[in-house]
């Protein structure tokens, strides 16, 4: 498999923290992991491919499952794990205080990883899974060609070549499980799933000057002559449509820099979302430690999944196709921002939509013969229906969220084409990408700077294989890098606040509110609804690996697996809190499946090691998400490693406390679905077993549910207006309503980044139609959009 691009997220460093067996920590949990990696981690879009696409519908057989696999998988056993006891805190560590490990790997150097009492402090455990010091700073790292070659072997040796071997291995911080865990296969799982980032843990602290001066003797610098018209910064949901009508323009010649790889095949399945975020193709960011938010959860932070990979965010999504209300852009025309109403917003939404849905015939609100294709998945999970239902005994009626009206309840259109997702990439720059000689796509290059010559934006610096290059530009550089890495570029480039630019010692181009005004769609995660046999879609664990190997050789668009279980409805609903317009919500509901057992053994594991696919299920989590929250966050550059470390992010949740009231009212709501016919048909109820720290209130009780959502906090990761777009006027603003940025020239930012408020719904679509319009702004600014002649047919 010498051309993988995907590897699973690295639940081992995780799981000894369970505080109970979960099935995910289990050998099945690992086995689950391995296949799917022999199974979809290439991609067809690397140069050195040797495997198919994988397509649906058809019955096409792919490269067959070894008969070992199939042999374990049929005679798989249930997981038997005892209970752990608070003692393997003693078994796991060799010293549980001490503060550095030393940990032998084959074909790996002998590294020393310092750690802090950060995540996993809440239960005494001293871990170094996300970061090495008290700011919780993750950062990048390129694994080395040796164990890039060992991690590729073929992963059924691995698995079963010794699985009759059951030794104790030593207590060296790379074993996963402790010496108790006698169902798991550690030979296995010490091979596949060891720490990939440990040669990066170190923490000194450096000045940006020094830590350049430092990276100049271990990096190999080369000035390259590459001039490009246009360079597009980050691959992801506005950058690749940014790319795609640039280049239309035969005598532009465009770039498009990515810092992930290849988008790999194990995106293209919906249901395989799970095992995408805190993967290789995920930023792998976390918020900061804040007293109102993620209490319960590992280290008292939550994770922000953001994608690294060719399609960025939309090749990781949840594949909602939703475009918020349409008071969301006349808001943003009456800040100043001239353009971005609806009426003037809408025109680029239907330029990119092919739908394929009953809602193609109003064309009013709707477009056919785009990029993007939209449609509803073929296969609709039996609560989805339920959900519906009920909703509509409630008095929500059946609505298209994307047409007149928001408020109502319907499954959700999707970004998907015969169950198969359609990310950005895959809509934009897949079709053209070999047939337009003037677009140059680089991945695995992450730009860390814009370079300036008297504030005139001149090209980029990026690093690519531990090689730092510079490529030049004569027109603009368009930073679409996403809402946590577009200020965290323009910050490294001198463009942030003054204050924090002098502390790192970074030169000030221009004093400018960079990182301020951080929204994002807060939920949370621990209140659920059980179902019985009727609606459940729970599977047995031997079953999981089964279906897998069935569907990859077999799948069709009308599995299961080629949809999102609950995630296929969603509803809009005004609370007390909304404010007086009628026609805009303020909270949407959002569904995921849960194994219940799983999750009440240990919510916070749970939550931080769930992998397995959305269509199987025995719970379902409620998620009440506010649309429009009034508290607002900021991020700042990492100080320890400002370049390469992760932007330290303060969400500041519920510090505006209409937000949380707003939340608790609409978990007061989702409960009076209990008396629906629909879920006593089902026999569906609310699970009414309080989960710690929020024993100590009745549940269903405000004072609980405020405990929930403070301690389980979640977002659906639409982190949005840290480039907040605005008039000259406004202080705040960091680009003006052409995205131009203030105080230099030539450049732009164009992403969820720029939106002053968010929008009432999933940020894909809003950000797709962002990359439409800026396009043609910049068609205009260059005087070639009338020129008819210059544009590729």
């Amino acid at each position: 498999m010498s051309n993988t691009v995907w590897t699973p997220p690295n639940i081992g460093q995780i799981c000894p923290e369970q505080q109970a067996p979960l099935t995910q920590c289990s050998t099945t949990g690992f086995v689950f992991l391995s296949l799917l990696t022999q199974l979809y981690s290439h991609s067809r879009d690397d140069p050195k491919n040797e495997y198919p696409e994988w397509q649906v519908p058809s019955f096409r057989d792919t490269k067959p499952i070894s008969p070992e696999f199939e042999a374990v998988i049929s005679q798989f056993p249930e997981p038997t794990l005892p209970p752990l006891s608070s003692s393997i805190q003693d078994t796991f560590f060799t010293n549980k205080f001490q503060n550095t490990f030393k940990t032998p790997m084959k074909n790996w150097e002998k590294v020393t990883r310092v750690h802090s009492r950060g995540p996993g402090g809440s239960r005494g455990l001293s871990v170094t899974s996300y970061f090495p010091i008290f700011d919780f700073e993750k950062f990048n790292k390129k694994t080395d060609s040796e164990e890039s070659e060992e991690f590729k072997r073929d992963r059924e040796r691995y698995a079963f070549e010794n699985r009759a071997k059951k030794e104790d291995l030593d207590m060296a911080f790379d074993n996963p499980f402790s010496k108790y865990h006698r169902d798991a296969d550690f030979d296995f799982m010490k091979e596949i799933f060891t720490d990939s980032e440990l040669e990066t843990s170190k923490s000194d602290k450096v000045e940006i000057r020094k830590m350049k001066k430092i990276g100049s003797k271990k990096r190999r610098k080369r000035q390259t002559s590459d001039q490009y018209d246009f360079i597009v910064v980050g691959a992801g949901s506005a950058g690749c449509v940014i790319a795609n009508r640039l280049s239309e323009v035969k005598q532009w010649k465009i770039l498009l820099i990515e810092a992930g790889p290849e988008e790999p095949e194990v995106t293209s399945v919906p249901s395989f979302a799970p095992v995408l975020g805190r993967s290789s193709i995920d930023w792998n960011y976390r918020t900061q430690p804040e007293e109102m938010t993620c209490r319960a959860q590992r280290g008292q932070t939550c994770a922000w999944l953001s994608g690294r990979v060719m399609g960025g965010s939309s090749a990781i999504n949840y594949v909602v196709y939703m475009r918020g209300n349409k008071k969301d852009y006349d808001q943003w025309a009456a800040l100043g921002n001239e353009g971005w109403s609806y009426r003037e917003v809408l025109y680029y939404f239907k330029k990119s939509e092919n739908n394929q849905n009953i809602e193609a015939k109003d064309i009013d609100h709707h477009g056919v013969g785009g990029p993007l294709n939209v449609e509803r998945f073929a296969y609709t999970d039996p609560n989805v229906v339920m959900l519906v239902k009920a909703f509509h005994e409630k008095g929500l009626p059946l609505v298209d969220f994307n047409g007149k009206r928001q408020i109502g309840t319907m499954t959700t259109q999707t970004t998907t084409k015969d169950g198969k997702r359609v990310s950005a990439n895959d809509a934009f720059i897949r079709p053209i990408r070999h047939k337009r000689p003037n677009l140059t796509i680089l991945t695995g290059a992450q730009v860390t700077e814009v370079m300036f010559k008297k504030k005139v934006a001149i090209g980029v610096r990026y690093v690519k294989d531990d090689v730092i290059y510079e490529v030049y530009v004569s027109k603009e550089v368009i930073i679409s890098a996403g809402a946590l890495n577009s200020p965290k570029i323009l910050m490294l480039s001198g463009i942030g606040p003054k204050d924090d630019l002098d502390d790192l010692k970074i030169p000030v181009i221009m004093d400018s509110k960079v990182g301020y005004n951080l929204q994002d769609h807060v939920t949370t995660e621990a209140v659920l609804m059980g179902l019985t046999n009727m609606t459940s879609t729970l599977l047995p664990t031997k079953e999981i690996l089964k279906t897998l190997s069935s569907f990859a050789k077999y799948g069709t668009k009308f599995d299961e697996i080629s949809a999102t279980g609950p995630l296929q409805v969603t509803a809009f609903y005004r609370t007390k809190h909304a404010g007086n317009d009628q026609t805009i919500p303020d909270i949407q509901f959002h569904f995921d499946g849960r194994n219940r057992r799983d999750f009440y053994l240990d919510p916070p594991t749970y939550l931080a090691t769930n992998i397995f696919p959305f269509s199987s299920y025995d719970s379902i989590n409620v998620r009440p998400i506010l649309l429009q929250p009034a508290s607002r966050g900021y991020l700042t550059l990492n100080r320890t490693n400002p370049v390469f470390g992760q932007p330290l992010i303060y969400p500041r949740f519920f510090t505006v406390k209409d937000d949380l009231d707003a939340l608790v009212a609409a978990l007061k709501y989702i409960v009076k679905l209990e008396k629906t016919k629909a879920f006593k048909e089902n026999n569906v109820k609310f699970i009414r077993r309080r989960v710690e720290p929020c024993n100590d209130h009745p549940w269903g009780t405000i004072k609980y549910f405020s405990c929930i959502l403070k301690s389980y906090t979640g977002t659906i990761y639409h982190p949005a207006g840290t480039c907040k777009m605005g008039p000259r006027h406004d202080e705040n603003a960091v680009v003006d309503a052409r995205l131009r940025v203030y105080g230099v020239q030539n450049l732009r930012v164009a992403d969820a980044s720029i939106m002053p408020h968010i929008v009432r719904g999933n940020t894909n679509a809003p950000c797709m139609m962002i990359g439409e319009k800026v396009a043609d702004m910049i068609k205009e600014d260059w005087d070639v959009v009338f020129f008819e002649s210059l544009v590729r047919k």
